[in-house]
């Protein structure tokens, strides 16, 4: 007699078989998925003696062979190179723990790639002589699949790939797993980055419109922004951990997320001990509700807020890199654009959703001097980490002198400031902090020339 599965049978293989590629199947089966049906245990046990789930696709995508990058450069087209290399390392979360991490060359998120609509991108990525595991890299800015066409590099080995990037936006990048086997582990445990493409003729200005009074009258007040703005990215995810900071598919299948993190850290934008002495002139008395990253002695890993000056035109960069949906809010302001694909797509919004693997750029002007605390407004997402906090102007009257925001004197934090793009306002002061190890630190201090 001829089995059936259901849908959520065949969904959960579709699923789960991406561990078992590359895993022992006995105890996956007898493990965290103990309770699968015997019919479900069984055709898994089929699936891993065929050698696992392969992609079988014609060879109709994007990627450009090496021997036409030549010809297109004559033609006017721009390399731009992003080389990285798979290491799994050991990182802090938020509590004092760490938690065995898997990264694109040595921090959470990887490093960002910034390119122009229609610039040749050529990937290259190493796996270390000492790396456990083989790891592979699918831009989503592409058309087309890292497998087959890029695969799983092995250990010691590197491997190139080309592609033209023609859609602006947002997009994910991240580990394509061993062959797409383990892919969730891998991205969950850190391998994911961000890939800005900038529209080819650049930004559009930003219009916003309010109200003002004129003769006894309300009537609108209609403002035209410069394209150039002040940039910061935000990459939003989950950490599912076990009690020793393993990967725990488990609570993943149940969206039971040990932290939610942005920029790989959760509240890891907010005030430190330095704002506590600055503000209230006590280290040890919290500005914010939650600073689990205060000492200075955390280096990289202490927090930081992000500072904007007042009236001018903010653009952020927002990426939705895990498993539950984002709803970007920022408290106490109004999302006056959102833009994707580089398409308008809502004005003078107050939440925009964003979906896992989805990107947006939010553009917001502040009007007035204050706090806002950007979030992911799920009640349980900010609770676990989401809350960034935004200080616009010279809120808490500093003596700092005559400067646009706080950001002139204490700096920007490095991994919230993408790489500079054709409509990007300088930052004028940046510090270090990241999600680095401290070998990745010092290079990156040593880049951006940060003391």
């Amino acid at each position: 007699m001829r089995k059936t599965y259901s849908i959520m049978s065949i969904a959960a293989v579709a699923v789960i078989t991406a561990s078992l590629l590359s895993s022992n199947l006995n105890s996956f089966v007898t493990g965290t998925q103990n309770n699968l049906p015997e019919t479900e245990k069984e055709l898994l046990r089929q699936i891993h003696e065929m050698g696992g789930l392969k992609f079988v696709m014609p060879s109709a995508f994007a990627e450009i062979s090496e021997d036409e990058v030549d010809d297109l450069v004559a033609e006017g087209r721009k390399i731009v190179e992003h080389n990285v290399y798979g290491k799994s390392v050991e990182l802090p979360i938020m509590g004092g723990k760490n938690y065995h991490a898997m990264t694109f060359s040595e921090q959470v998120p990887g490093p960002t790639l910034r390119v122009t609509q229609g610039d040749i991108v050529k990937v290259t990525l190493t796996i270390p002589a000492n790396e456990a595991s083989m790891h592979g890299i699918d831009m989503h800015a592409s058309q087309m699949s890292a497998v087959p066409d890029m695969g799983a590099v092995d250990i010691g080995k590197s491997r190139t790939y080309y592609y033209i990037a023609e859609v602006p936006g947002t997009f994910k990048y991240h580990c394509s797993g061993v062959n797409v086997a383990v892919m969730d582990q891998h991205v969950l445990s850190g391998m994911y980055g961000l890939t800005i493409v900038d529209p080819l003729d650049g930004y559009k200005k930003l219009i916003t419109v309010g109200t003002k009074t004129s003769n006894g009258e309300v009537v609108e007040d209609r403002k035209i922004y410069a394209v150039d703005a002040l940039e910061f990215q935000l990459q939003y995810n989950q950490l599912y951990l076990t009690d020793n900071g393993n990967y725990d598919m488990d609570a993943m299948f149940k969206h039971h997320q040990t932290q939610s993190v942005v920029n790989g850290m959760a509240f890891g934008y907010v005030p430190n001990e330095t704002h506590n002495e600055l503000i209230l002139g006590d280290k040890t008395k919290n500005v914010f509700v939650a600073q689990p990253w205060n000492s200075a002695e955390l280096k990289q890993y202490q927090s930081q807020p992000l500072y904007v000056p007042v009236g001018e035109h903010v653009r952020f960069f927002v990426e939705n890199q895990g498993n539950e949906p984002v709803y970007f809010h920022i408290v106490g302001e109004i999302l006056d654009r959102v833009v994707q694909g580089n398409r308008v797509q809502a004005q003078g919004v107050e939440t925009w959703l964003i979906g896992g693997s989805q990107g947006a750029i939010v553009d917001v002007v502040f009007e007035n001097s204050g706090v806002y605390v950007a979030v992911n407004h799920d009640y349980a997402e900010i609770f676990t980490g989401t809350a960034t906090v935004i200080v616009a102007g010279n809120y808490f009257n500093l003596p700092v002198g005559d400067v646009a925001s706080y950001a002139d004197v204490l700096g920007n934090p490095s991994d919230a400031v993408p790489p500079p793009g054709k409509n990007s306002m300088s930052h004028a002061k940046m510090n270090l902090h990241g999600l680095y190890t401290d070998t990745r630190a010092g290079e990156i201090a040593t880049a951006l020339g940060i003391e």
